[in-house]
């Protein structure tokens, strides 16, 4: 309470966290968390930084730019620390290979983490810190999350916009060393930035936006620690963002608020992917390559059907994708259409960034099969499972099913999978030992290093 009594409004709440917590050690399983999507991020991130969309974006970056103190992950280009955030935002996105908080609907890293890096990089602020900030921030973005769920998402919007610029300001601002008016004030100016639509999805605009929402986030904290001042109330208010793109909820809110610091959301129902594409295509995919493996070689060629049981949300999603996409126009089109990716995984036998290209795309053999894929909703079947079934041009069925996909919160990957993750995709950008010194530097070792040696690591 304030020292007249009015309470304490949302982004008010939230600084204190940000505050009491940034200035003591996190546990020791926030810190392991944080350091799993840094691991991941950096996966993500190399698997799509040639990405055509991220091409473009780096072209824009560097363009006028000249000596600019942070860089672009992968290129190692300088530019500037807000435009090192959009890009670097964008290329964790691009490929959606990034991990899912499965109840918040977020990819939680992708937003916080490359402002908080741009941020740490031009503060000459250790990888430590930047470690402890990036968790911070995650931890904000999904209580934030919270509050907006799930009348936010049933509105289309994508959480991971509106919630991801809070986490990313909040972020920052530890690295920044803001008090706690100008935490207040930073993730007030981030949550009035505009929610995101989910109308993107498919397009080269979803990888923009979530890259712009983390460079709105280091905007927002570096105007705050300027002077630059929010509403108190740009959350909460009357028409602030709850009330506007999503509801205004006193009991979830308190929900959300009341457990910071208790119940650390970052240790919660995370998933990471083993597959560069969204998380409900997951146990598709999995027992679409599980049943392939058992399946005799002349039979692939004979699918007259495939059926997939999921949730009703996924059964649903899939459904009006594929109404919508039609002829799919490029990659990221199909990582959103679950037929096409079963079929394409069916094919070839696996499911990696080729399976996305022009050649798989206009495959007539994926094409067709794309066709006699279908989802049905399987009342009370969670997100992170599904069942398969297959019907051969014969009559014969044959059956697959998982009740948690590689990846998934009750079937987690290692630490040893998440670099394994990471060595696949930076080979061929980076050598062996390079990779496991990033590994190395995630994990501490050494213990010093600033967070602009680590980005170096991550720099051709």
């Amino acid at each position: 309470m304030h020292c007249g009594g009015t309470p304490l409004s949302v982004t008010e709440r939230l600084a204190d966290f940000v505050m009491v917590h940034g200035a003591s050690p996190l546990p020791d399983a926030v810190q392991h968390q944080a350091r799993r999507l840094l691991l991941n991020a950096a996966a993500a991130s190399a698997s799509g930084h040639d990405h055509p969309a991220i091409r473009r974006l780096r072209e824009w970056a560097i363009d006028g730019i000249a000596g600019g103190a942070a860089r672009l992950l992968w290129h190692g280009d300088r530019t500037s620390g807000d435009r090192a955030a959009l890009v670097n935002g964008a290329m964790l996105e691009v490929l959606d290979f990034n991990e899912t908080h499965i109840e918040a609907f977020v990819h939680p890293t992708a937003p916080v983490w490359p402002a908080v890096q741009a941020t740490a990089e031009l503060a000459g602020a250790s990888l430590a810190d930047a470690v402890t900030a990036t968790a911070l921030g995650i931890e904000v973005e999904l209580a934030v999350a919270t509050m907006l769920m799930p009348a936010h998402y049933e509105q289309g919007f994508n959480p991971a916009v509106a919630a991801g610029a809070v986490g990313a300001a909040a972020g920052c601002s530890v690295i920044l060393g803001l008090d706690v008016e100008r935490t207040a004030d930073a993730l007030g100016l981030a949550a009035l930035g505009g929610a995101g639509p989910l109308e993107v999805l498919g397009t080269y605009v979803h990888p923009y936006r979530i890259g712009d929402v983390a460079r709105s986030g280091f905007t927002a904290a570096d105007l705050a620690r300027r002077g630059f001042t929010a509403p108190p109330t740009a959350i909460d208010g009357e028409h602030g963002l709850l009330a506007t793109v999503a509801e205004r909820d006193p009991e979830r809110i308190e929900d959300a608020l009341g457990s910071l610091g208790d119940e650390w959301r970052i240790c919660g129902p995370i998933a990471f992917k083993r597959y560069p594409t969204e998380t409900i295509s997951q146990a598709p995919l999995d027992c679409i390559l599980d049943l392939r493996e058992r399946t005799p070689p002349e039979k692939l060629s004979q699918v007259a059907s495939m059926t997939f049981a999921v949730a009703p949300l996924v059964a649903e999603v899939n459904r009006s994708r594929r109404e919508r996409f039609g002829v799919l126009a490029d990659d990221q089109q199909a990582r959103f259409d679950g037929s096409y990716c079963a079929a394409a995984a069916w094919c070839a036998g696996r499911f990696t960034v080729e399976e996305l290209g022009a050649e798989a795309r206009s495959d007539p053999a994926v094409l067709a099969l794309r066709d006699k894929v279908s989802f049905v909703a399987d009342e009370g079947r969670g997100m992170e499972s599904a069942s398969l079934d297959v019907t051969f041009a014969d009559g014969t069925t044959e059956h697959a099913a998982t009740e948690a996909f590689g990846g998934s919160t009750a079937n987690p990957l290692s630490d040893e999978d998440l670099l394994a993750k990471l060595t696949a995709a930076a080979t061929g950008i980076i050598d062996t030992g390079r990779i496991n010194d990033i590994s190395a530097a995630i994990n501490g070792d050494p213990p010093d290093l600033t967070a602009g040696d680590f980005v170096a690591l991550l720099a051709l």
